[in-house]
């Protein structure tokens, strides 16, 4: 009689497999078959365009600010077009958040925009090609929700968010995880006895 521990499938790798798996994605192949439309404005638009726009792009959180060519060049992330639309609706909480320097420099920044070239950062995107290690670096080290994906020639052809990674994440975990169902890691436990 062999020993009472459950031996892994054959041909099933392991978890640490599955994260190499996952980094070497591309962001096409994440994207798959649906996709979130990009939200696109010309630098010259409004902050009202620019709110319109994204309210119209559901589940699109950062910006694309394009050049007339449809060149790509800055992003607006959600939560500055969030301030400078509530700017005068809440003062108050800019005026507590205004401790350090940056915030400061970005309250001025914020306090002065019309357009969309005056709200911008500089641009932040990723390609079709590139990995989505890459794409979740660049979310995250530019605090950005998601990233406009751009061609060769710069334009905007698609958009990449946080939680596509999400959904990217679990499914190749799910398919090549050790983990097998009801082993989640939010299942909760009974306390109480006898539940």
């Amino acid at each position: 009689m062999t020993g009472d521990k459950e031996e892994p499938l054959s041909g099933r790798p392991s978890e640490e497999k599955a994260d190499s798996i996952t980094r070497g994605t591309s962001v096409g192949e994440a994207l798959g078959r649906v996709g979130i439309s990009a939200c696109v404005v010309y630098e010259e638009n409004d902050l009202f365009h620019a709110a319109e726009s994204m309210a119209a792009c559901l589940g699109t959180q950062t910006v694309a600010v394009v050049d007339e060519k449809g060149h790509l060049v800055g992003v607006i992330p959600m939560r500055l077009l969030l301030a400078e639309l509530y700017l005068h609706v809440a003062p108050e909480e800019f005026l507590v958040g205004m401790r350090a320097f940056e915030n400061i420099e970005e309250f001025g920044k914020i306090s002065r925009a019309r357009k969309a070239k005056e709200l911008m950062q500089p641009p932040v995107y990723v390609t079709m090609a590139d990995s989505v290690r890459e794409a979740f670096v660049k979310m995250h080290e530019n605090k950005l929700e998601g990233l406009p994906i751009v061609d060769q020639g710069m334009r905007v052809i698609g958009y990449l968010d946080r939680l596509q990674l999400v959904r990217l994440w679990l499914q190749k975990h799910r398919k090549w995880g050790k983990r097998g169902s009801g082993q989640g890691h939010y299942r909760q436990e009974s306390t109480e006895g006898g539940v």
